[in-house]
């Protein structure tokens, strides 16, 4: 067959194509991979095209957003890396059957930025999201995390419906009214089942949120633990920041406040020097610096989703690890955790900077059946260590230790694209949710 024949037989492509051999890396710069073809398509027929075509767009075909995940997740060598950045246009709101009012909004969309648009509506996704460059379709089928004031604290169980590529090329549609179990299996796949190109979004008026911001210190693991859960009954929810290895706990407990989308006046600037120096620390892993403590500040939760830079290798930036537990674990957790942290610092002399942690609200096995938060109706905490420099090796060694601890000893449940150093059966994914277009090496390892 002529090169003439062969041109003929491609689909038409218009977004960026690069296939120059150059490497893309993870926004920490700790996980790189040098595909065969990197693209950003700029239309839904570009996506069908390049799933089409596996001559000019090689297997497998690795959706990404921000790349945002320090896992391996973004590792696919040879293969086709595709971009949805360009695919970032809100649609609009709308309204369904049911009296729902939702969002339509494509993959590409970044999380700050459609905050943004439906705060100048005077909507929310109940979902308050920390980091605001993750991609919407990159958390309609991937693991979040958040304390949240009302219903689950993950991003997906507020997507009601997905438009996708699937591995024929052909644009599919499946929503949590005409498809039930299909969609919520798709919204546990990491983007195995297909390639998410548009998603719709449950949303409400946007509401107000009042914050207590304190550090408090106890003597012992025990006394941790249950300041930690005093700390959470007294308030509506609880992001917690725990210094293990010196029992201290930095505690932001969060209240329902009064309806609207505007930060009041009355709370600035004490949210807004909160909130920068917030953002910094995230930024910056927790490397040390000092965060106010306000108290009753007031504030919209769009003006909370931040927006964080791609930080040079030589920075100081956020690497972290991902376990969930059931809450009636976290004693258990606490004092197994302080033991190997206390004996690894008398080893080694290192410690990680500090254990992020945030309280989930499960829904039942039906809508959430893989992965984290599958364990039927109740409250997950995250108990996640964090540093400050990904490629540290003491670092490296602390989390693939402590995985052992907390996923064999302790029943931890993983992440595939949160937490680091996963072998072969630590993370289960269906194979029936699997595409072979779409599955990379690193995926496949996990396939049951």
């Amino acid at each position: 067959m002529n090169t003439r024949t062969q041109e003929v037989m491609h689909e038409f492509y218009h977004g960026l194509l690069i296939n120059d051999g150059r490497r893309f890396r993870n926004w920490g710069s700790s996980r790189s991979t040098q595909p065969a073809v990197y693209v950003e398509p700029v239309s839904y027929a570009d996506v069908q095209a390049v799933v089409r075509d596996t001559g000019q767009f090689p297997t497998p075909v690795r959706p990404v957003g921000s790349m945002l995940s320090v896992t391996e997740t973004i590792l696919n060598d040879g293969g086709t890396l595709l971009c949805t950045r360009k695919l970032d246009a809100i649609i609009g709101l709308e309204t369904d059957e049911q009296g729902r009012q939702l969002v339509r909004v494509q993959a590409g969309c970044r999380l700050k930025k459609l905050n943004l648009w439906l705060q100048q509506q005077g909507w929310e996704i109940p979902f308050q999201a920390e980091i605001g460059e993750a991609t919407v379709g990159s958390v309609a089928v991937g693991d979040t995390k958040e304390s949240s004031l009302d219903g689950p604290g993950y991003f997906s169980s507020h997507v009601t419906a997905v438009l996708y590529i699937d591995e024929n090329g052909s644009l599919r549609i499946l929503s949590d009214r005409q498809d039930g179990d299909a969609f919520y299996e798709f919204k546990c796949s990491f983007g195995l089942s297909g390639i998410v190109v548009e998603c719709v979004i449950e949303v409400r008026r946007a509401s107000l949120c009042r914050a207590n911001v304190t550090l408090q210190a106890f003597d012992s693991p025990q006394a941790l633990t249950d300041g930690v859960l005093k700390l959470r009954e007294e308030c509506d929810a609880l992001l917690a920041v725990v210094v293990l290895h010196q029992l201290a706990c930095f505690a932001e407990q969060r209240y329902r406040a009064d309806a609207g989308n505007v930060t009041p006046g009355s709370s600035q600037p004490a949210c807004e020097q909160y909130r920068i120096a917030k953002r910094l620390a995230i930024q910056h892993g927790f490397d040390g610096g000092s965060l106010p403590q306000p108290q009753g500040i007031v504030f919209s939760r769009h003006d909370f989703v931040n927006e964080y830079w791609r930080p040079a290798e030589t920075e100081h930036r956020l690497d972290f690890q991902y376990y969930e537990h059931d809450i009636g674990m976290l004693e258990q957790v606490i004092a197994e955790s302080y033991r190997f942290t206390k004996a690894f610092e008398q080893k080694t002399g290192f410690t990680p900077t500090g254990w992020a942690t945030y309280f989930v609200h499960r829904p039942e096995r039906k809508l959430k059946p893989y992965g984290i938060y599958s364990g039927g109706a109740g409250i997950s905490c995250s108990f996640d260590p964090i540093y400050c420099n990904p490629n540290e090796p003491l670092w490296q060694q602390f989390a693939r230790e402590y995985n052992r601890l907390a996923i064999d000893t302790l029943g931890g449940n993983p992440s595939p694209i949160q937490t680091q150093w996963l072998q072969p059966g630590d993370v289960r994914i269906p194979r029936k949710l699997a595409r072979s277009r779409f599955t990379t090496p690193y995926y496949q390892q996990f396939l049951v």
